[in-house]
């Protein structure tokens, strides 16, 4: 799972046009880029529910500190050739959110498309993403019972977005 979001991280840093970048609530141009569709938060949670119904599985990234958040993911990719620039200013768009904003990227990883909803607050940072993979620690969006699954779901994504 943490390749999943390493590719999605890099993705995100690389490329300054916003592509992958589907939606963000913050209206101050986060990652540099005019260009990024702006959402106010109450539409949220029905996007998520969304891709909650178009995907198999989903991983709960959360309890970071914004310091641990990126201290996790460049060990990883230290040895990666990226744009340090890029990556740079990725790292100070999210240090410089103060208020709750969430994002959300698309990305392909040639296996099939992955959905990252990044939740970032003043102090830390959540991530929540949507795939077909499986990898260790996936949750199942559908195991019979799905209005108990989206329940479960929605009680989860609140309690991120609280303050």
């Amino acid at each position: 799972m943490k390749k999943i979001i390493l590719f999605i991280l890099i993705c995100v840093s690389v490329n300054s046009y916003g592509q992958q970048i589907l939606w963000t609530t913050n209206k101050n141009k986060l990652f540099q880029n005019s260009e990024i569709k702006v959402i106010p938060k109450e539409k949220v949670l029905n996007k998520l529910l969304e891709y909650f119904e178009n995907y198999d599985k989903y991983y709960d990234g959360t309890g970071y500190t914004k310091d641990g958040f990126f201290r996790e993911f460049e060990g990883d990719h230290s040895n990666l050739e990226i744009d340090n620039q890029k990556w740079g200013n990725f790292k100070k768009s999210i240090y410089g959110i103060n208020e709750l904003t969430i994002s959300c990227v698309k990305t392909n990883s040639g296996s099939g498309s992955n959905i990252l909803i990044l939740i970032v607050k003043k102090d830390n940072i959540d991530f929540i993403t949507f795939s077909n993979q499986y990898s260790k620690g996936s949750i199942y969006t559908y195991n019979g019972r799905i209005n108990d699954e989206k329940v479960r779901f929605v009680k989860f994504y609140n309690s991120l977005i609280e303050d």
